[in-house]
């Protein structure tokens, strides 16, 4: 099955698109976690595998947003990253 890279600025809502952000400030997260997202993707059956890495655009800065995540590629990327996002908002909900 064909993988899909998602790093962790694509769906932070505090960045903005020219520092990696790939879906609206509306659709995305703030300040989403490495097991946040790995923990969203089991929910979703994306078969994630994290690496905590950092985003090229942030090479040689203080990062805020660390890690990245292989899934298996089901949907388009855009769709993946509103799907995370979505079950990011449930998992936090659920905590409080």
């Amino acid at each position: 099955m064909r993988k899909l890279v998602v790093w962790l600025a694509n769906i932070d809502s505090s960045r903005t698109r020219s520092e990696g952000r790939k879906i609206s400030t509306g659709l995305a997260v703030r300040d989403p976690t490495l097991p946040e997202v790995q923990k969203a993707a089991e929910h979703l059956s994306l078969g994630p595998e994290s690496e905590d890495v950092q985003y090229p655009k942030d090479q040689g800065h203080e990062t805020r947003t660390p890690g990245r995540v292989l899934l298996e590629k089901q949907h388009t990327k855009h769709k993946t990253l509103k799907l995370l996002c979505d079950e990011i908002r449930r998992i936090r909900q659920a905590k409080e």
